[in-house]
């Protein structure tokens, strides 16, 4: 046989950005991997994703194959609309899962790798009937229903908070490594940061953020707040609203050259980079990111998510004391105004959640999951040629 051996590996993920970005982070780390590689001539990287889901432009604006299923997840609000989805689900169950199957067959991957979502299950469930090897990235301290079920069938479960083991088949092989970093998520220069986003380099940087599309609940807040954090402590904003609320935000603080508004932050290096506290939700891709760039936050856990993951999420790192947690409902001004005022006033205190943070980022997953990965597929490439 030729050692420098042509793989072809599968990733199975999406619906949201907090599964389909770790798919990314993996699958440039094959690629980084690849070319210093003595072993392997190439590696062949498709995604398998939902039609409906967020991975049709990331994944493809990222340069990648994707191939698209016709599965969407289970409504679990109440409306006219969300009653005839689900009534549709069986149908588009058993055509989706003969789309993953065939897309298997055809593709014929060494591996696949599962970072969850709905849109994983079906080609994880394939793979496994095809004897196909399969790896399982979970991001969360409360694993996702995609990782329960099939964790006892996979060739390594990666995980990123120990807790997540108690929830999964004792056949499990697990492994703590921490959730993968896109790698150009690498500190920045402060002050750099601070003239990219004109700010000053000399004031404490508060980081607000909801994710990509924003929290309504959150920038509510700081709509009706911030002149007072401006009035009464030393310290400067950088606040990312998402779509929706960016006007109303950008009015509520305009004219005062201590807060940048923008609606997206494509370069997320350069916030964090400035970011002395974060104020933001708690889903797993942030959280790795706070802790890869040591920033105590304030959590607002999403009410509603999947399985309350992302309050399991924020509570981990509060027991740890690397953050402090508020919900939603307990979102009073009071409360958010005392929590702030702690962190961005008592420099001491800020740092040492800042050291407990870091002390939880695990730089180097996405190596450690490459290398199963390459090592998984050679074996599994060696007994079926």
């Amino acid at each position: 046989m030729n050692h420098k051996i042509a793989l072809r590996i599968a990733i199975a993920g999406g619906g949201t950005g907090g599964h389909i970005f770790p798919g990314l982070a993996i699958a440039e780390g094959i690629r980084s991997f690849i070319t210093t590689s003595t072993r392997y001539g190439s590696a062949e990287i498709v995604f398998i994703g939902s039609k409906f889901g967020m991975e049709n432009t990331i994944v493809v604006n990222a340069g990648y194959r994707l191939i698209s299923l016709w599965i969407r997840g289970f409504a679990r609000t109440l409306s006219f609309q969300n009653i005839l989805r689900n009534l549709i689900f069986p149908i588009r169950v058993f055509i989706a899962n003969r789309q993953a199957r065939a897309a298997l067959k055809q593709f014929k991957p060494h591996v696949v790798i599962g970072t969850g979502g709905y849109a994983s299950a079906l080609p994880i469930r394939q793979a496994i009937k095809l004897k196909i090897p399969v790896i399982l990235q979970e991001q969360n301290s409360y694993p996702g229903i995609v990782t329960r079920r099939y964790a006892g069938k996979a060739q390594q479960v990666f995980l990123t908070y120990p807790e997540a083991s108690d929830y999964l088949s004792a056949h499990a092989q697990t492994k703590v490594v921490g959730n993968p970093i896109r790698p150009k998520m690498r500190r920045q220069d402060r002050t750099a940061a601070a003239e990219f986003f004109g700010l000053s380099s000399h004031y404490p940087s508060v980081f607000i953020f909801g994710g990509s599309q924003g929290s309504q609940a959150i920038n509510n807040h700081f709509i009706a707040h911030i002149q007072y954090y401006l009035d009464h402590f030393p310290v400067q904003f950088l606040w990312q609203t998402g779509p929706q609320d960016f006007f109303t935000c950008q009015q509520a603080v305009e004219g005062n050259d201590r807060v940048h508004v923008a609606a997206f932050i494509d370069e997320m290096s350069m916030a964090y980079s400035l970011a002395d506290v974060a104020v933001c939700r708690s889903g797993a891709m942030t959280l790795a990111e706070l802790t890869y760039f040591g920033i105590p936050s304030l959590l607002i856990p999403l009410p509603g998510a999947a399985a309350n993951h992302q309050e399991y999420n924020a509570r981990s790192l509060e027991k740890r004391g690397a953050a402090k947690v508020l919900l939603q409902h307990e979102l009073t001004p009071q409360k958010v105004i005392d929590a702030l005022k702690d962190l961005i006033m008592d420099r001491e205190a800020r740092d040492a959640m800042g050291k407990k943070a870091l002390a939880l980022s695990q730089p180097n997953a996405t190596n450690v999951i490459v290398q199963t990965i390459f090592d998984t597929a050679w074996d599994y490439a060696q007994h079926s040629a």
